[in-house]
């Protein structure tokens, strides 16, 4: 795996980033889509996870990582596609900030009892949209 700058970025099979999640926010493109963006503390210190990959995002709004969870995600296979193009798989790991792993199916709803007061309403609104569903 690759850091950029501050950036992760996932480049062959095994890529892994790891560390304490403070701070979730949203990442405009230039075609206007939003993709939400995850600042984790590491041993390396701050990384930025940038979710564009479409798999990512949605293992992302699957497991609804919180600021204070510990958050893993490891790059497990790239498949080709036609015309050159490629889909990324992750697997992703959550240990909520209490301790307990997060291991939530993603549903359509959002949960009536969620705390999403930390999360960028941009990104929850991008990702809604995108995903037709409320993510979170």
């Amino acid at each position: 795996m690759k850091v950029g700058g501050n950036y992760a970025k996932f480049e062959n099979v095994g890529d892994t980033v790891s560390g304490k999640v403070i701070a979730i926010g949203a990442h405009r493109w230039d075609d206007g889509s939003v993709s939400p963006q995850i600042t984790l503390d590491s041993a390396d210190g701050e990384i930025t996870v940038t979710a564009g990959q479409v798999r990512l995002k949605a293992a992302l709004a699957e497991k609804r990582p919180n600021v204070g969870d510990s958050l893993t995600i490891t790059l497990t296979q790239i498949e080709k596609r036609a015309g050159g193009k490629t889909l990324k798989h992750f697997d992703v790991t959550v240990s909520k900030g209490d301790g307990l792993t997060a291991s939530a199916p993603l549903s359509s709803a959002s949960s009536p009892n969620a705390d999403l007061s930390d999360v960028d309403p941009a990104v929850l609104a991008a990702l809604k949209k995108q995903l037709g569903a409320a993510p979170f």
